[in-house]
């Protein structure tokens, strides 16, 4: 995920100081961020699983989504 969060960084022309990544299986995912700043990424340890952690998954995807 961190290749693909520095890659995106150089690839799109954006003011936003955060970037937001995930990876998933299908039916695992992980999430991580990129601060444009700092140039630190950052990744969560948790693995959100489909369907066990289905509403957890959901808040954080409309959370990303969120203007």
């Amino acid at each position: 995920m961190a290749i693909a969060l520095i890659a995106l960084d150089q690839w799109i022309e954006s003011e936003q100081t955060l970037l937001q990544g995930a990876i998933s299986t299908g039916n695992i995912w992980q999430f991580g961020q990129f601060n444009r700043q700092t140039r630190e990424v950052t990744q969560d340890l948790a693995l959100y699983r489909v369907p066990a952690d289905l509403d957890d998954l959901l808040r954080i995807l409309v959370k990303i989504l969120e203007p």
